[in-house]
């Protein structure tokens, strides 16, 4: 960990970084039209972190390496490219997840200028964010831990925004939540650096239920966020 990664992380993490995800509710839309209260919101990004962020989470980590490893490193991330594939049966989360990563990728470039972003934005078809964030990450100067961090940390604060919008709380109450839960995001960090398994050798993500309710809400006609 170097203070200039320290510095990108912070700035990769900051909802004003233009990555799009202030478009998406990462499920809590559907959610809180199915019924989902407020008490109820914590439970949902908890949940998360444990069944979508953090398996992503070892993508962007797998990612990162790749991109650091030299001359294998792009044949390494179109084999990501497909894993996130095979773990994501949904194709209207594949969708939102190549619109982030294409978006990502896009103000990295201004950011972070290099030819590894270039490259990987010209090759990859999908561009799934947790892959694209692995790219950036590595570009940026992030070691993988800052990059699980960042992940994770994205993750709930997503949702944590969203709510904002969908239930009118006070932004205190959703500071609240992250704060709650940056020891975990911390611990499950420091899990998820330290795995030095291949990604297909580790858990995939685990929300059907999120998978089906995205379906349903692209369906709507009506909606704040799209997904």
């Amino acid at each position: 960990m170097t203070a200039a990664g320290a510095v990108a992380s912070l700035l990769l993490a900051d909802s004003r970084f233009p990555a799009g995800t202030y478009a998406h509710s990462l499920g809590l839309e559907q959610a809180v039209s199915e019924g989902l209260d407020i008490d109820s919101v914590a439970p949902f990004m908890s949940a998360r972190l444990r069944l979508v962020a953090q398996p992503d989470a070892a993508l962007s980590v797998a990612a990162r390496r790749a991109a650091v490893s030299g001359a294998d490193g792009d044949a390494i991330l179109a084999e990501l490219d497909d894993e996130h594939g095979a773990r994501c049966p949904s194709p209207v989360l594949r969708d939102s997840a190549r619109r982030l990563g294409s978006q990502l990728l896009r103000s990295a470039a201004t950011a972070w200028p290099c030819g590894t972003i270039d490259r990987y934005r010209s090759d990859s078809r999908s561009t799934p964010r947790p892959v694209a964030l692995g790219v950036v990450g590595a570009v940026a100067g992030l070691s993988d831990l800052e990059v699980a961090m960042v992940a994770l940390y994205d993750d709930a604060a997503t949702v944590a925004c969203a709510a904002l919008k969908l239930l009118g709380l006070d932004p205190a109450r959703t500071t609240r939540w992250l704060a709650d839960l940056a020891p975990r995001i911390g611990a499950m960090a420091v899990e998820v650096a330290d795995d030095m398994r291949p990604v297909a050798q580790q858990p995939p993500p685990a929300a059907v239920a999120i998978e089906l309710a995205a379906s349903r809400h692209a369906d709507r006609s009506e909606r704040f966020f799209v997904s």
